[in-house]
């Protein structure tokens, strides 16, 4: 009696099942923390970034995006290239970030990233 499939064949599809559910919750995580940004000017909106396996502590003031579309965009194709067994950090460090988590925004009094966090980790438990 003989394996049906290879055991190196199960172990390539279990890795690639886990690149797919990294990149998907990861992917959801930056979609919840764009769309729950309040906007003003659309600074804080733009400046979510993604980086893998360490993290970007760049920013740019004059990275502004009210509609949320290009910042997906290019946090997307950065979580295209993580594997399983990396790091992903989805982060924003613009000076006011923190307060704005931290609740002193009228538009988001609970913050932005603990929300985002529950309800994504709530989704997969």
């Amino acid at each position: 009696m003989g394996w049906k499939n290879k055991p190196s064949d199960f172990a390539l599809e279990i890795e690639k099942i886990g690149d797919e559910h990294l990149r998907k919750v990861s992917a959801e995580m930056l979609q919840q923390v764009i769309v729950g940004s309040p906007v003003d000017q659309g600074a804080f909106r733009g400046n979510h970034l993604i980086s893998l396996n360490g993290a970007d502590n760049s920013y740019d003031i004059n990275r502004k995006d009210k509609n949320s579309n290009s910042t997906q965009e290019v946090g997307n194709q950065k979580i295209l290239q993580a594997k399983l067994g990396d790091l992903v950090y989805v982060q924003n460090n613009l000076p006011y970030a923190v307060a704005l988590e931290n609740g002193h925004s009228q538009q988001r009094p609970l913050g932005i990233y603990s929300v985002a966090f529950m309800n994504v980790s709530s989704k997969y438990k």
